[in-house]
């Protein structure tokens, strides 16, 4: 009997350390070595001793000094608890969701997991938002809406005004059917990829916006588990119980290590967006003359660290591919995607060269078969 195909979770967590295009994470040794010289101070350790019933202070403090906030985010155990805590909160057995497609797949996880159904939000070629499909997939049991920005899988970028122009399409559809306005969580772990944003936090947008945010993609740093939800003070209030039946209290060791990162922040950020551009001209290299001959289509992205391609190779060799190079098959993100694979670039540079030559031969090799 054949074995059923695994899950992302699962799946991801069978690739060796070696299968480096399966890695979205940045390579960033300057944060990593400051956290190494902090775990050898005693006075840093005895300072990760202080309460936090809600988050280390420093961190909340930092975090809210960093989003110019006049209220501190809720801190939780990396984006995936984030995630977790929002569907807990806002969904009951029943309920509907509207997940964008291509999705990063433990959104429908979050969803199912609660009892709850989904629809899907289709992004088009140039991964923007179909709003008129997003509006026929509200029902009254609707109760929230999940994306990503940048797009996991694709890192395109949604602006302020494509954004405003979903929420304005989901206001329209929620009033005709007698609705209140649907909560849109965004999940914005490589949004600190993008230089020069046209905000800090989707939360800056108004009540409706529920940001999730993590240190893990764009600092490398999936070992503190620090993330955290900004949204209005009246969501958070409501997330809370949430918080305490699925985390209760987090780390003060990890929360005091992961404070003393967002208190550098600007030059953190600055070195993963410089270690990021660099790598996408190992991508550009490599890959724009299969782009030139139509054997990959998609363009490659500007910003972020992932990309995400169609192939004209049959099913068999596709699966190859991902097997031979380490590259994610696009199925995970949706049935629709089996021609895809996404190819993560943040790793170190040496590294991801090596991994992006494998997939230039294995390529290769595969389209003269």
């Amino acid at each position: 009997m054949a074995q059923p195909q695994p899950h992302y979770l699962e799946w991801a967590k069978q690739q060796p350390t070696s299968a480096i295009l399966s890695n979205s994470s940045v390579y960033l040794p300057s944060v990593r070595n400051a956290i190494q010289q902090q775990l050898t101070d005693p006075v840093s350790f005895e300072a990760a001793q202080q309460a936090n019933p809600w988050g280390h202070p420093r961190l909340q403090q930092a975090l809210q000094a960093w989003y110019k906030s006049s209220y501190a985010p809720l801190i939780v155990a990396g984006a995936s608890s984030a995630l977790a805590v929002v569907c807990q909160a806002l969904l009951q057995p029943g309920d509907h969701a509207v997940i964008e497609t291509p999705h990063y797949e433990p959104f429908q996880r979050c969803v199912l997991a609660r009892g709850a159904t989904w629809s899907a939000c289709p992004r088009d070629s140039s991964c923007e938002f179909e709003l008129g499909q997003l509006a026929t997939s509200i029902t009254p049991r609707t109760k929230l809406v999940l994306i990503s920005n940048l797009h996991n899988p694709s890192s395109s970028l949604s602006t302020k005004n494509q954004l405003l122009a979903l929420q304005q399409t989901l206001n329209q559809t929620t009033d005709r059917l007698g609705l209140t306005p649907l909560p849109i969580v965004v999940d914005e772990i490589y949004w600190h990829l993008v230089a020069q944003p046209e905000f800090g936090s989707v939360a800056e947008l108004g009540a409706q916006w529920i940001s999730i945010n993590s240190l893990s993609k764009v600092y490398g740093l999936s070992m503190l588990r620090c993330g955290w939800i900004m949204a209005a003070p009246p969501m958070l209030a409501q997330l809370r119980p949430a918080y305490l039946d699925l985390i209760n209290i987090g780390s003060p060791l990890t929360e005091y290590l992961a404070a003393s990162v967002i208190e550098h922040l600007p030059s953190y950020q600055m070195q993963a967006q410089r270690h990021v551009a660099a790598n996408r001209q190992l991508l550009q290299v490599t890959l724009q003359p299969f782009i030139e001959r139509e054997v990959l289509c998609g363009a490659l992205p500007t910003v972020g660290c992932t990309y995400f391609p169609s192939l004209k190779l049959p099913v068999s060799q596709m699966q190859q591919l991902a097997g031979l190079t380490g590259c994610v098959p696009g199925a995970f993100f949706g049935p629709a995607y089996h021609q895809h694979v996404r190819l993560g670039f943040g790793g170190d540079s040496a590294a991801v060269a090596m991994g992006l030559e494998l997939f230039q031969q294995t390529l290769c090799r595969l389209i003269q078969h």
